[in-house]
């Protein structure tokens, strides 16, 4: 790495680079670690997470622009304003390459500008510029007016949409054209900064590393991904939608407001529909040999500008949240929404959940008036206009801008708001496996799928304890990958991507020797970290207060399929002894504070 930061000041306008300290590297790797560690360290406690005073901070890893494979991600991350917590997401493409070829290691922005802008990134010649006119155009638009305005055809673009520009808390950044940071509201935080872009372009590849080393680890992931290809894994051949009939089968598929786990039109939004009625494009990630992304013609919808060739294909978490569960059982109209979602810059999961939740509080009649006509499950035309209304905060849309979780309070819903510290859930059920509710309940961020799973395919029916070191050690697995940005896919090469692999690549990329163990504590020292910056959120209120799952999950055992009967515990005893069981491998305390043993292990104290 160069070890550069590249800061940049919105509200002075003024540009600088630092020297990330070796310390820093070597303790947190990169990505989502750098973020972690800049958020604690450079966020006053308690600020406005839509105040001039949060920062952005976009952070590929050490394998970005290099030739290592499953490498083209990038993690960015900020206080949210959906949760008022520590927020990192992640997103696929191009962008997060291009920053390294550009020779920088980071980008910290801060600050808000008095008028619209967009930062341009060219090489070490950086710039804010007026966006005034770039101002309420859709994503798509904005990318392709970019590259006019900054006379560069390949140049990178991270851009909001209209939902980042009115503050709708959970709208997120989209780099090219529909790769989206989704989760907490980070296109909200660019809007509050009057930021509507960020375009990138580099000319110098990384060259660091112990080359021979990183070689061999290339030709070994591609060979691997070929395994799991010629093996017919569905991932290489069909993306994500391949998980819908699986979630489904498994009881995992949000199905009316995650009131079921399967979906009885489940074979209308699944790979095969896709097969048949679509032309289809694979897009990969850069150096991805797997390949899953995939965009659609265009040319068969008629809601569509005449001038796109290409749409974005829904992924999984889309087809799950924007389908099934708001009862929609027509594959073009989840279509239609991811388009509209995309082009608005909104998150499909928090905008799948807030639509989801409406329609069940009008359906059991707990809301009414003329706002809610028609929001029913399964009505596609009321369903696409809260997409619109949501994107530009018209009257319920309104309400819904500020999250379930907000939403239900003001509409004394609060049983129908399904979230872990404010965070919607993704679209795996924990009522259909065995633990993964304590890997929802204990993230720093809220309820994501993305932060370990424990390695089992068991029901709810016996204690969690059962699986807490297959939990443990998943977490720590994914903190790793996200560090190095790397894909979470990479468990569908044969064989999958392990932390033994991790331990090779950094060994090749740092060209020294380097032990499980010491990427081992990265994870954890990370781990911690984004709880302690969530410590100081909570104000007087102890963290395992946060540490829980909703109601639904808890007492509403799920009415049919083969996880029929079952709740996320065995009872709500289980869950707390496992909970507790948890903090203690994990080295906290019965509230959930770390330990001072454990801050001095991981060098925090």
């Amino acid at each position: 790495m160069n070890n550069k930061l590249l800061r940049i000041n919105l509200t002075d306008k003024s540009v600088s680079t630092e020297e990330i300290p070796n310390s820093v590297i070597y303790d947190y790797i990169g990505g989502t670690g750098f973020i972690t560690y800049y958020l604690h360290k450079e966020l006053e406690p308690n600020i406005d997470p839509l105040s001039p005073a949060n920062k952005i901070i976009i952070a590929p890893g050490p394998l970005q622009g290099s030739k290592i494979p499953v490498s083209g991600r990038y993690a960015i991350g900020t206080k949210s304003p959906l949760t008022g917590l520590y927020l990192d997401s992640n997103a696929g493409g191009f962008f997060g390459p291009e920053i390294r070829f550009t020779g920088y290691d980071l980008i910290i922005i801060e600050g808000k500008s008095s008028k619209p802008v967009y930062i341009s990134i060219k090489d070490q010649k950086v710039e804010i510029k007026d966006a005034t006119d770039l101002w309420g155009y859709f994503v798509y638009e904005t990318e392709v007016l970019l590259r006019e305005l900054e006379r560069e055809p390949k140049v990178r673009v991270m851009t909001i949409g209209p939902a980042g520009e009115n503050l709708v808390k959970f709208a997120c950044t989209t780099s090219d054209g529909f790769r989206n940071a989704g989760r907490g509201g980070l296109g909200a935080v660019f809007g509050s900064k009057n930021l509507k872009a960020v375009a990138v372009k580099g000319s110098s590849r990384p060259k660091e590393g112990n080359q021979d080393q990183i070689a061999d680890i290339r030709k070994d992931i591609i060979q691997r991904a070929k395994n799991a290809k010629d093996d017919g894994h569905l991932l290489h051949q069909h993306g994500t939608s391949w998980l819908v009939q699986v979630a489904s089968n498994l009881d995992h598929y949000p199905t009316r407001n995650w009131q079921s786990g399967e979906f009885e039109d489940v074979d209308n939004l699944g790979h095969e529909i896709f097969d048949e009625k679509y032309k289809r494009f694979r897009r990969p990630c850069f150096q991805c040999p797997i390949g899953c992304s995939e965009t659609l013609d265009a040319s068969v919808f008629d809601w569509v500008e005449k001038d796109r060739k290409e749409i974005a294909k829904p992924e999984y978490e889309t087809l799950a949240m924007l389908g099934g569960n708001c009862g929609i059982n027509d594959v073009e109209a989840v279509i239609h929404a991811n388009y509209l979602c995309n082009q608005l810059g909104l998150d499909t999961i928090s905008t799948g959940s807030a639509i989801a939740m409406t329609m069940e509080a009008k359906e059991k009649g707990l809301v009414e008036g003329p706002e809610f006509d028609d929001v029913e499950f399964g009505n596609m035309d009321k369903f696409l206009e809260l997409i619109d209304k949501i994107a530009y905060r018209k009257d319920i849309g309104d309400v819904l801008a500020e999250g379930i979780a907000q939403a239900a309070e003001h509409w004394n819903i609060e049983d129908l708001a399904i979230h872990v510290k404010k965070l919607p859930f993704a679209a795996w059920d924990p009522r259909a496996k065995l633990g993964l509710g304590l890997s929802y309940a204990t993230a720093a961020v809220g309820a994501s799928h993305l932060r370990g799973w424990p390695t089992t395919s068991d029901v709810p029916d016996k204690s969690a304890i059962e699986v807490l070191d297959s939990l443990i050690e998943q977490q720590d697995l994914k903190t790793i990958k996200d560090c190095l940005s790397i894909c979470h896919f990479t468990h569908s090469i044969k064989p999958a991507l392990g932390f033994d692999d991790c331990v090779d690549i950094m060994s090749a990329v740092w060209d020294r020797e380097v032990t499980e163990e010491e990427l081992i504590n990265v994870a954890r020292r990370v781990w911690i970290l984004k709880r302690m910056f969530n410590i100081r959120e909570f104000g007087d209120k102890a963290p395992i207060k946060f540490d829980n799952l909703p109601k639904r999950f808890m007492e509403e055992p799920l009415p049919t399929g083969r996880a029929e009967g079952k709740t996320a515990f065995v009872d709500n005893e289980d869950f707390i002894k496992s909970r507790a069981k948890l903090y203690e491998k994990r080295g906290l305390d019965e509230l959930g504070y770390p330990t001072k043993e454990e801050l001095e292990k991981l060098d925090l104290a």
